[in-house]
């Protein structure tokens, strides 16, 4: 291989590999706001599996995903499971009064806002709900899920990737 070449390819080896590290680091350092105005960091979920529904209140599957998230919140009540609906409309689309009760229900699932929409492009959100699972690490298990088909057992499998988390 032409020395020329190969030092091409080392330095885009390295470059990879410093953008997986910087992306990975800033994914683990998200923070949202929660409704009532205070901060919540990714970091401070370390031991923790945390799951993350990226929505917003004009969403047609935005029902359903909050059923979803409050039957997992049941199913894991007990265990190092987080769950939130991440709502990304600014407060000009969506009022934190609003979001308390997100898409007109009223819900125990916490509700954070990622209002200029960072965390959700950090996370590789394409669509609308964007489902990011990370690992108790707070490294993000599998590929984010893009799209609800609420006639899909998608809670079922939401559940088998906790589990597999959980051990």
């Amino acid at each position: 291989m032409d020395l020329k070449k190969f030092g091409k390819a080392i330095l885009s080896g390295i470059l990879m590999v410093a953008f997986l590290s910087l992306t990975a680091s800033a994914q683990n350092n998200a923070s949202f706001t929660t409704t009532d105005g205070t901060t919540v960091s990714l970091s401070e979920m370390r031991g923790k599996v945390v799951v993350l529904v990226f929505g917003g209140s004009t969403d047609p599957q935005c029902r359903s995903e909050i059923k979803m998230l409050e039957s997992l919140s049941e199913r894991y009540a007990n265990k190092k499971v987080v769950l939130y609906w991440v709502s990304i409309d600014t407060p000009a689309n969506a009022s934190d009064a609003q979001l308390k009760g997100p898409c007109g229900i009223t819900t125990s699932v916490k509700v954070l806002r990622d209002a200029n929409r960072a965390a959700f492009k950090q996370f590789g959100g394409r669509q609308l709900p964007t489902i990011v699972v990370l690992d108790q690490q707070g490294q993000v298990s599998g590929q984010p899920r893009g799209g609800f088909n609420p006639n899909s057992d998608f809670i079922n499998d939401i559940a088998q990737i906790i589990d597999g988390l959980l051990g």
